[in-house]
Protein backbone atom coordinates (compact mmCIF):
# COMPACT_ATOMS: atom_id res chain seq x y z
CA UNK A 1 0.00 0.00 0.00
CA UNK A 2 3.09 2.32 0.60
CA UNK A 3 4.54 1.83 -2.70
CA UNK A 4 1.05 2.07 -4.29
CA UNK A 5 0.35 5.66 -2.94
CA UNK A 6 4.02 6.74 -2.48
CA UNK A 7 5.48 5.58 -5.90
CA UNK A 8 3.40 7.92 -7.75
CA UNK A 9 4.43 10.54 -5.87
CA UNK A 10 8.01 10.39 -6.00
CA UNK A 11 7.27 10.11 -9.46
CA UNK A 12 6.06 13.09 -10.17
CA UNK A 13 8.96 15.10 -8.23
CA UNK A 14 11.33 12.97 -10.54
CA UNK A 15 9.06 14.15 -13.47
CA UNK A 16 8.91 17.63 -11.95
CA UNK A 17 12.12 18.27 -11.80
CA UNK A 18 13.08 16.65 -14.88
CA UNK A 19 10.94 19.22 -16.93
CA UNK A 20 11.96 21.82 -14.66
CA UNK A 21 15.51 21.41 -15.75
CA UNK A 22 14.57 21.19 -19.58
CA UNK A 23 12.58 24.26 -19.18
CA UNK A 24 15.58 26.29 -18.04
CA UNK A 25 18.14 24.62 -20.72
CA UNK A 26 16.00 25.78 -23.41
CA UNK A 27 15.73 29.27 -21.47
CA UNK A 28 19.34 29.28 -20.93
CA UNK A 29 20.01 28.80 -25.19
CA UNK A 30 19.03 32.19 -25.64
CA UNK A 31 21.60 33.93 -23.68
CA UNK A 32 22.65 35.59 -20.47
CA UNK A 33 20.01 37.67 -19.80
CA UNK A 34 17.01 35.34 -20.93
CA UNK A 35 18.34 33.20 -18.08
CA UNK A 36 18.77 35.86 -15.78
CA UNK A 37 15.33 37.18 -15.82
CA UNK A 38 14.04 34.02 -15.28
CA UNK A 39 16.06 33.30 -12.12
CA UNK A 40 15.25 36.87 -11.08
CA UNK A 41 11.63 36.33 -11.55
CA UNK A 42 11.25 32.87 -9.97
CA UNK A 43 13.31 34.15 -7.05
CA UNK A 44 10.63 37.28 -6.76
CA UNK A 45 7.17 34.87 -6.87
CA UNK A 46 9.29 32.02 -4.34
CA UNK A 47 6.40 33.61 -2.26
CA UNK A 48 3.35 32.49 -4.09
CA UNK A 49 4.92 29.13 -4.17
CA UNK A 50 4.89 28.62 -0.54
CA UNK A 51 1.72 30.07 -0.47
CA UNK A 52 0.47 27.35 -2.35
CA UNK A 53 2.21 24.93 -1.10
CA UNK A 54 0.79 25.78 2.42
CA UNK A 55 -2.72 25.34 0.84
CA UNK A 56 -1.90 22.12 -0.76
CA UNK A 57 -0.45 20.52 2.53
CA UNK A 58 -3.70 21.84 4.19
CA UNK A 59 -6.15 20.99 1.71
CA UNK A 60 -4.36 17.19 1.47
CA UNK A 61 -4.95 17.32 5.20
CA UNK A 62 -8.48 18.12 5.45
CA UNK A 63 -9.10 16.11 3.14
CA UNK A 64 -7.56 12.70 4.49
CA UNK A 65 -9.69 13.80 7.93
CA UNK A 66 -12.86 13.50 6.30
CA UNK A 67 -12.32 10.49 4.40
CA UNK A 68 -10.71 8.68 7.22
CA UNK A 69 -13.53 9.12 9.15
CA UNK A 70 -16.04 8.27 6.43
CA UNK A 71 -17.00 11.75 5.50
CA UNK A 72 -16.62 12.07 2.01
CA UNK A 73 -18.75 15.34 1.19
CA UNK A 74 -16.81 16.82 4.20
CA UNK A 75 -13.60 16.09 2.09
CA UNK A 76 -15.15 17.19 -1.41
CA UNK A 77 -16.45 20.17 1.28
CA UNK A 78 -12.95 20.73 2.03
CA UNK A 79 -11.40 20.71 -1.07
CA UNK A 80 -13.23 23.38 -2.59
CA UNK A 81 -13.24 25.42 -0.01
CA UNK A 82 -9.40 25.10 0.01
CA UNK A 83 -9.44 26.04 -3.55
CA UNK A 84 -11.39 29.26 -3.34
CA UNK A 85 -9.35 30.46 -0.72
CA UNK A 86 -5.85 29.71 -2.39
CA UNK A 87 -7.16 31.10 -5.58
CA UNK A 88 -8.31 34.49 -3.91
CA UNK A 89 -4.58 34.51 -2.02
CA UNK A 90 -2.72 34.01 -5.06
CA UNK A 91 -4.52 35.42 -7.41
CA UNK A 92 -4.25 38.91 -5.78
CA UNK A 93 -0.56 38.07 -4.80
CA UNK A 94 -0.03 37.22 -8.55
CA UNK A 95 -1.99 40.93 -9.73
CA UNK A 96 0.30 43.09 -7.07
CA UNK A 97 3.73 41.63 -8.59
CA UNK A 98 2.73 42.38 -12.27
CA UNK A 99 1.51 45.83 -11.59
CA UNK A 100 4.95 46.32 -10.05
CA UNK A 101 7.07 44.62 -11.44
CA UNK A 102 9.37 46.89 -12.80
CA UNK A 103 9.84 48.75 -9.38
CA UNK A 104 10.42 45.36 -7.37
CA UNK A 105 13.23 44.05 -10.10
CA UNK A 106 14.82 47.62 -9.40
CA UNK A 107 14.66 46.69 -5.61
CA UNK A 108 16.91 43.74 -6.26
CA UNK A 109 19.42 46.06 -7.81
CA UNK A 110 18.81 44.69 -10.99
CA UNK A 111 19.81 47.29 -13.39
CA UNK A 112 20.61 45.52 -17.25
CA UNK A 113 18.28 46.97 -19.38
CA UNK A 114 17.50 43.57 -21.01
CA UNK A 115 16.88 41.71 -18.15
CA UNK A 116 14.75 43.78 -16.71
CA UNK A 117 12.64 43.68 -19.83
CA UNK A 118 12.96 39.70 -19.63
CA UNK A 119 12.28 39.84 -15.97
CA UNK A 120 8.46 41.78 -16.33
CA UNK A 121 7.63 39.53 -19.11
CA UNK A 122 8.47 36.67 -17.12
CA UNK A 123 6.39 37.79 -14.04
CA UNK A 124 3.77 38.46 -16.30
CA UNK A 125 3.03 34.78 -17.81
CA UNK A 126 3.69 33.22 -14.51
CA UNK A 127 1.57 36.22 -12.99
CA UNK A 128 -1.09 35.64 -14.78
CA UNK A 129 -1.18 31.96 -13.89
CA UNK A 130 -1.35 32.51 -10.17
CA UNK A 131 -5.06 31.04 -10.39
CA UNK A 132 -4.31 28.43 -12.10
CA UNK A 133 -1.00 27.49 -10.12
CA UNK A 134 -3.57 27.34 -7.11
CA UNK A 135 -5.80 24.70 -8.70
CA UNK A 136 -2.68 22.92 -9.41
CA UNK A 137 -1.27 22.88 -5.48
CA UNK A 138 -4.98 22.53 -3.93
CA UNK A 139 -6.46 20.08 -5.50
CA UNK A 140 -3.41 18.28 -6.26
CA UNK A 141 -3.16 18.31 -2.71
CA UNK A 142 -6.21 17.27 -2.35
CA UNK A 143 -6.35 14.39 -4.61
CA UNK A 144 -2.56 13.24 -2.69
CA UNK A 145 -4.70 13.45 0.72
CA UNK A 146 -7.42 10.85 -0.50
CA UNK A 147 -4.46 8.31 -1.55
CA UNK A 148 -5.27 9.11 -5.63
CA UNK A 149 -1.57 9.85 -6.01
CA UNK A 150 -1.45 8.51 -9.66
CA UNK A 151 -3.60 11.40 -10.96
CA UNK A 152 -1.35 14.05 -9.92
CA UNK A 153 1.54 12.56 -11.65
CA UNK A 154 -0.72 12.12 -14.91
CA UNK A 155 -1.47 15.88 -14.76
CA UNK A 156 2.29 16.87 -14.32
CA UNK A 157 3.52 14.58 -16.99
CA UNK A 158 0.97 15.79 -19.59
CA UNK A 159 1.20 19.65 -18.67
CA UNK A 160 5.08 20.38 -18.02
CA UNK A 161 6.31 17.57 -20.49
CA UNK A 162 3.66 18.09 -22.92
CA UNK A 163 2.42 21.21 -22.92
CA UNK A 164 5.37 23.42 -21.69
CA UNK A 165 8.30 21.20 -22.72
CA UNK A 166 6.70 20.43 -26.26
CA UNK A 167 5.67 24.55 -26.46
CA UNK A 168 9.27 25.14 -25.59
CA UNK A 169 10.88 22.84 -28.69
CA UNK A 170 8.18 24.36 -30.95
CA UNK A 171 9.15 27.77 -30.11
CA UNK A 172 12.75 27.06 -30.55
CA UNK A 173 13.68 24.68 -32.97
CA UNK A 174 10.66 25.12 -35.22
CA UNK A 175 9.65 28.60 -35.14
CA UNK A 176 12.88 29.97 -33.94
CA UNK A 177 10.85 32.82 -31.67
CA UNK A 178 11.82 35.09 -29.15
CA UNK A 179 12.56 34.16 -25.54
CA UNK A 180 9.20 35.57 -24.15
CA UNK A 181 7.43 32.67 -26.00
CA UNK A 182 9.58 30.17 -24.28
CA UNK A 183 8.19 31.98 -21.01
CA UNK A 184 4.42 31.55 -22.63
CA UNK A 185 4.96 27.99 -22.93
CA UNK A 186 4.26 28.12 -19.58
CA UNK A 187 0.61 29.12 -19.78
CA UNK A 188 -0.81 26.05 -21.67
CA UNK A 189 0.91 24.13 -18.98
CA UNK A 190 -0.89 25.40 -16.26
CA UNK A 191 -4.24 25.66 -18.18
CA UNK A 192 -3.87 21.79 -18.86
CA UNK A 193 -2.79 20.35 -15.18
CA UNK A 194 -5.97 22.99 -13.69
CA UNK A 195 -8.35 21.39 -15.87
CA UNK A 196 -7.22 18.18 -15.52
CA UNK A 197 -7.21 18.21 -11.47
CA UNK A 198 -10.40 19.91 -11.61
CA UNK A 199 -11.95 17.22 -13.22
CA UNK A 200 -10.75 14.94 -11.63
CA UNK A 201 -11.54 16.29 -8.17
CA UNK A 202 -15.22 17.22 -9.87
CA UNK A 203 -15.70 13.71 -11.00
CA UNK A 204 -15.39 12.60 -7.51
CA UNK A 205 -13.83 9.28 -8.15
CA UNK A 206 -10.90 10.55 -5.87
CA UNK A 207 -13.25 9.25 -2.79
CA UNK A 208 -13.30 5.43 -3.44
CA UNK A 209 -9.29 4.57 -4.90
CA UNK A 210 -8.94 3.65 -1.58
CA UNK A 211 -12.36 3.04 -0.17
CA UNK A 212 -11.11 0.28 2.88
CA UNK A 213 -7.94 0.38 2.45
CA UNK A 214 -7.89 -1.76 -0.45
CA UNK A 215 -6.78 -0.51 -4.01
CA UNK A 216 -9.55 1.01 -5.92
CA UNK A 217 -11.09 1.12 -9.24
CA UNK A 218 -10.74 4.72 -10.08
CA UNK A 219 -8.19 4.93 -12.43
CA UNK A 220 -7.48 6.91 -14.97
Amino acid sequence: MLVRIGLPAGLEQFVFSFGLGAFIWFVAKYGTAANAAYGVGVDILALSFLLGLGFSIAASTLVGQHLGAGDPAGAERAGWRALWLSMSVMSAFGALLVGFAEPIIRALNVDDPETIRLTIAFMWCLGSVQPLMAVEFTLGGALRGAGDTRFPLFAVFTGLVGARIGGAVLVWHVFEAPVEWIYAALIPDYILKAVLLTWRFRSGRWKTVLPTGEPGAAWP
